[in-house]
């Protein structure tokens, strides 16, 4: 494409208009839409969510009228045979904006929906040509479709893993089982609805996995190859946030854990776009479809292999990083030690992967546009891509 990013600091703005924190979702739904006036909202929303709580009905019920259709069809990833279908059903019954109540895949499937109708793609063919590209100098992503969003998005989110502050979107592509990658024109929420009791009511175990996403997150943020002064204080910051308020999640009264934990997200996501981030970040779009794991258990294991890989390479941003937890120890060994304590993966073979499988993401790896990309320590051979890989396995 020949398109080089300019020199020096950048900050990039990713199109929130309001984020409300510490707030009641059925109270301020309502609101938001008489904000923005909008009249016709479709709900994309987890299964989950919506077969075994009452989360979706209070939503619904506050709507009344406004709201015009719901689907729960989303699934792990959010494949692109479910975005398809959710377009053509939002665009035929002419929505106006979107309310996607979940997690990551929720979301991410959302912006995907956004594309679809900006682009009038309705079919997987088209649809895949409007993959998003890197800059020449691979630090910058840039959009596949230049029109203009025809649709928008009121996220509320319920796990913690910060997709709700990106306008990057990649839904699994049922077909060969890679990451599609879409830069979604406005793809960022219009609005953030943040919730701590409605976080409360998110299983333990996906409140740690996507936690540890945010973090791997705001850890790549902090170590980029290419920081931003403010992506950097904003990064460290949620990582206190996280590494001090994870562990008290299991306690689902601890509303103060549960609101600082959203912050932590916040801070994270304020940040993480205006820098380039390294291996663990992407490596989860190898192993999570090829494996068939989630996203945020991959992260556990790749985060704590970066970490090690870095010991040496990121000596002042892993310093920075442990006076502001007041630790003494290597930030490995606050990582493995946090992990523990939230009872995730630490190993691949914690993630049930074997030796063959383990070699199978390689060249995958190699061929991505961004693992082998923005490093500290460089990884771009057989040879470096199996040795981190060997340190996810605890070797």
């Amino acid at each position: 494409m020949n398109i080089m990013t300019p020199p020096g600091l950048r900050y990039r703005f990713t199109g929130h208009e309001r984020v409300l924190h510490s707030v009641q979702a059925s109270k301020a739904l309502p609101q938001l839409m008489d904000w923005f006036d909008y009249r016709r909202a479709f709900i994309v929303c987890s299964h989950t969510l919506n077969t075994r709580s009452d989360v979706i009905d209070t939503l619904v019920a506050g709507l009344g009228a406004r709201c015009v259709g719901l689907t729960d069809k989303v699934g792990e990833h959010s494949p692109l045979s479910n975005v398809l279908s959710a377009a053509k059903q939002i665009f035929d019954l002419k929505a106006d904006v979107i309310i996607s109540v979940g997690g990551g895949s929720v979301m991410d499937m959302c912006k995907a929906i956004q594309l679809c109708i900006s682009e009038q793609a309705f079919d997987l063919e088209k649809l895949l040509q409007l993959q998003m590209q890197m800059s020449d100098d691979g630090t910058e992503m840039l959009a596949g479709s230049n029109a203009p969003p025809a649709i928008r998005q009121i996220a509320i989110p319920t796990t913690l893993a910060t997709s709700e502050w990106t306008p990057v979107s990649t839904p699994i592509n049922e077909q060969t089982h890679q990451k599609a990658r879409f830069l979604v024109t406005d793809g960022a929420p219009q609005a953030i609805i943040y919730d701590p009791s409605l976080l409360a009511r998110t299983p333990v175990s996906l409140l740690m996995s996507t936690g540890i996403r945010g973090l791997d997150h705001a850890i790549n943020t902090a170590c980029s190859l290419h920081p931003h002064p403010l992506a950097s204080l904003l990064a460290e910051k949620a990582i206190q946030l996280y590494v001090e308020n994870l562990p008290r999640l299991h306690n689902s009264g601890d509303m103060e854990a549960f609101t600082s934990a959203q912050l932590a997200t916040w801070y994270t996501g304020m940040g993480q776009m205006s820098v380039p981030h390294g291996f663990s970040h992407w490596m989860v779009h190898i192993v999570g479809p090829l494996a068939g794991v989630p996203h945020s258990d991959a992260a556990c294991v790749l985060m704590l292999a970066q970490a090690r890989w870095l010991e040496g390479y990121a000596n002042e941003q892993h310093g920075r990083i442990l006076r502001l937890l007041k630790r003494t120890e290597s930030f490995a060994v606050v990582l493995e030690s946090l992990l523990a304590q939230l009872g995730m993966p630490r190993t691949l073979a914690d993630l049930g992967l074997k030796d063959e499988q383990i070699e199978s993401f390689i060249q995958p790896a190699l061929d991505h546009p961004q693992i082998t990309k923005n490093n500290l320590r460089p990884i771009n051979t057989a040879a470096e891509m199996r040795a981190i890989l060997a340190l996810a396995s605890g070797l």
